[in-house]
């Protein structure tokens, strides 16, 4: 358990009026303790992972020092610690209980005030340590080095659904757990669609193929996507390519401490606007990325997010035709209290 982590908690619980707090997002309970099973953690006095017998062993070597119930329910044995430790007023994740666990709650805490709390745990996530900045890294590395075997070996021919296959293949042949989300492998006019799944149709000479791929490494992932040309490059899809790129190399550099992600969302939608592809710019520009591929911040038209130093967040702005066909390209950024730092390095030539 990361002591400073919950006494983060416990400060905020403070500022609350909170006596403890049900944390049922099992990327938070992870963060806070390590433990990456099934369960519910209690933040009171001390912390409690409230999980059953088929996790006890896995409990105690990932979350060392830190108090575990496995002899019941989940919720069951929550409640009981609430119970015990005599809060008046209790807070929940409200994002993450469903209504069926908040009423189960409710009964067994009669008189204790249930306080639904926003992702308070999934914002101070936000911002990584040093550890987390390091398995990040480590997990783009994979990523990136099983990107360049595959590419060296893609052939027309292949199905979407193969390529992404091997590419999932060599990454975890290459030391990932497991894709940090289902890979995207797009050819020809299905990179139109910005989350296109793999499918039967096959890669052929000419296509544009959107690659959307990250690894997970001891729990934190990557993310990154390139898109690449089989065979000789037309003229629209380099004119294109090359605004997208213009438009993410515009948006990195102004990823710095301090600014406004929706200021940064406008960098490189005015970069596509120059070159007349604005309005095929129809998602926001990242995202946060750690034990979750999406976590906050978010870069978009309407967030009110701030850039802080430590954040990991993606740069990914994209141009998507309809019965043509996209182009995409994004990478995992740090932001420091000097320049950016890009955390992703896969080749980027058509």
């Amino acid at each position: 358990m990361s002591s400073r982590r919950v006494e983060r908690v416990r400060a905020w619980l403070a500022e609350q009026d909170l006596g403890a707090l049900l944390v049922s997002s099992a990327p938070n309970v992870r963060w806070l303790t390590g433990f990456a099973g099934e369960g519910m953690l209690v933040v009171d006095n001390g912390a409690l992972i409230c999980t059953d017998s088929r996790y006890r062993v896995q409990s105690c070597e990932e979350a060392p020092g830190v108090e575990c119930a496995a002899d019941g329910g989940h919720l069951e044995q929550a409640i009981a610690r609430l119970a015990a430790c005599g809060a008046a007023r209790v807070g929940f994740e409200a994002p993450h209980l469903s209504y069926a666990n908040w009423q189960k709650l409710a009964e067994g805490l009669e008189g204790v005030e249930l306080v639904p709390c926003g992702d308070e745990i999934r914002r101070l996530r936000a911002v990584k340590d040093t550890g987390e900045v390091k398995l990040i890294e480590r997990a783009a590395s994979v990523a990136d080095e099983a990107f360049g075997q595959w590419r060296a070996a893609l052939e027309p021919g292949i199905s979407e659904r193969e390529a992404a296959l091997e590419l999932e293949r060599l990454m975890v042949l290459g030391g990932a757990e497991k894709p940090s989300f289902e890979i995207i492998v797009a050819a020809g006019p299905n990179g139109a669609k910005p989350h296109a799944r793999p499918g039967p149709r096959t890669i052929d000479v000419g296509d544009l193929v959107v690659v959307d791929w990250g690894a997970q490494v001891e729990g934190y992932c990557s993310d990154c996507t390139r898109t690449l040309l089989v065979g000789e490059v037309g003229e629209k899809q380099r004119a294109i390519w090359e605004a997208v790129r213009e438009a993410q190399l515009a948006a990195i550099d102004a990823a710095v401490a301090g600014a406004k992600c929706a200021a940064v969302d406008a960098v490189a939608r005015e970069a596509l606007r120059g070159e007349g592809w604005e309005r095929e710019f129809s998602h926001g520009l990242g995202h946060g990325v750690g034990l979750q591929v999406h976590e906050q911040p978010t870069l978009s038209q309407r967030s009110e997010d701030v850039l802080a130093p430590g954040m990991v967040v993606t740069i990914e702005p994209g141009v998507y035709i309809d019965d043509w066909g996209g182009v995409r390209l994004e990478e995992l950024v740090l932001v420091t209290e000097q320049a950016p730092r890009v955390l992703t390095h896969a080749p980027y030539d058509l």
